[in-house]
């Protein structure tokens, strides 16, 4: 009840916006608490990331980029609150979303040997899970992130670990199949390291798939003996 109350207060704190003086002050005071070393504020402090970002960004994000860049630990708490790495849901909403646009893409080219392989590693790859979706597509942001940075090997390896780091129920050569149709697109990319990848990854997925179809019979045939 005490964490409802939290949020509750100083959502309508944050409602005020950035130029109110408070509002302004508590967005500063709850970022210096998420890169401090105290890890049970953060839990306290997740639901506001969205209205933090994309509310105060210029506030929050120098505080947050900072110690992204900087230290590893600290790098690797943040992708935890900034992602959604493990969602079940069809689309994919993480906190680092509501971070402008152009915020996020300046930060990475200030810091182009962490920053964008630390945005490839939450950004949504595709704009959505849903398996019946024949307009699904890759996710606009990560399509930029390989349009500026995909000549990166960190990047290209980040979307990579984002690809198999999920969650999911049924079957999972369905899981592997949402990528095939959005990776071939990227096959004649103008970035020969991304056509290369795509060609790779693509291949690699489709024998995920075949593994997982396989893993499926073999289940199937010992539940229905």
């Amino acid at each position: 009840m005490a964490d409802h109350h939290f949020a509750e207060l100083m959502g309508w704190i944050l409602a005020k916006g950035r130029d109110d003086r408070d509002a302004s002050a508590v967005a500063l005071s709850l970022a210096r608490q998420l890169v401090a070393n105290e890890d049970y504020y953060h839990s306290l402090i997740r639901p506001l990331l969205p209205r933090l970002l994309k509310g105060f960004p210029e506030i929050v994000w120098p505080l947050l980029g900072r110690a992204i860049v900087s230290e590893r630990q600290r790098a690797w708490q943040l992708e935890q609150l900034l992602g959604d790495a493990f969602a079940f849901g069809d689309t994919k909403n993480p906190p680092l979303l509501c971070l402008p646009e152009e915020v996020l893409f300046a930060w990475c080219h200030a810091h182009p040997d962490a920053a964008p392989a630390f945005a490839a590693r939450i950004v949504p790859v595709l704009t959505n899970r849903n398996p019946n979706d024949p307009g699904r597509t890759l996710h606009p942001i990560m399509s930029r992130l390989l349009d500026e940075f995909g000549n990166r090997v960190d990047v290209l390896s980040a979307v990579s670990r984002n690809m198999y780091s999920f969650g999911w129920s049924g079957s999972l050569a369905t899981y592997f199949a949402l990528y095939d149709v959005p990776l071939s697109h990227l096959e004649t990319h103008h970035i020969g390291s991304v056509r290369r990848w795509a060609k790779k990854t693509r291949l690699q997925l489709r024998l995920a798939a075949e593994d997982a179809r396989n893993d499926d019979d073999e289940r199937d045939a010992i539940w229905s003996a």
